[in-house]
This record gives C-alpha cells, structure tokens and sequence, in this order.
C-alpha cells in the first residue's frame, strides 16, 4: 500500500527536473571584451537602447560548456520615460547569442526576479551551477 501511495509523488517529482538541464563548473575571468558584447546584447533589449546605463561592477565566470555568464547591474528607462533604478542582472552568452537574461522587472514586488538574478550570480560564484544545455 505504501508504494502504491509513494508512487504519485515520484512521477510528480521526476516530472519536475528538467532534461535539458547540465551542472556547469564555472572560473571567474577578467576578459573585458565579454562585458562589452554582453552590455551591447542587453541593451538591445530595453525600450530605450541609446538610454541603458551599467555600472562598472560586471563579474564575468567561464562555464566548462564554454559559455559566458556576466553578472552586474544595469539602469534602464520603463514605458514613461523615467529610469526605473540599478538593477542586477544576469546574461549568459554562447558565441555572440545572448542565451539567457534576466533582470528583475519593475514590478517585481515579489522580489522573485531579483531572487532569480541573485541566486544563479550566487551560483556562478561559487564554482558549480546548474544550466539549460
């Protein structure tokens, strides 16, 4: 009976890990011309492009897949016009493709996206992390 009751929760469980997803070893590198391709792609992705402002704190870690990931903090202008604060980001980039960005959304009252940013910059510090292949 036990394992019949067990058995629901495992499909649940094994139905939530993604296959498309690899650990990762990550090194920290100072290769500035990573930041600059970075900046570039994620500016293209804002409302106003020409507007986009970073911070000179971008930490730049090479994955054993051979992506890049750059973690640091960008300002951009929301619908209004207005900038809406320095905010953390995350970029992941594979050859000249930007692959993955994330930056928490001004409506993010939650704090979900800023958790997100925080956790994969946290992880990529720490060696080892976990991405979509």
């Amino acid at each position: 009976m036990k394992k019949l009751f067990l058995l629901p929760f495992l499909l649940t469980v094994s139905a939530c890990v993604d296959p498309n997803t690899i650990e990762v070893t990550t090194t920290p590198t100072n290769d500035q011309r990573h930041v600059k391709a970075v900046q570039s792609l994620v500016a293209d992705k804002m409302r106003d492009p020409e507007a986009t402002r970073f911070k000179d704190d971008a930490v730049i870690y090479q994955t054993s897949a051979g992506d890049i990931i750059v973690c640091g903090t960008v300002n951009a202008k929301n619908a209004m016009g207005g900038y809406v604060g320095y905010k953390q980001y995350y970029a992941r980039l594979r050859g000249n493709t930007l692959v993955s960005f994330h930056v928490p959304s001004e409506g993010d009252d939650a704090g979900i996206g800023m958790k997100w940013v925080t956790t994969a910059c946290t992880q990529a510090a720490s060696g080892k992390m976990k991405v979509s292949s």
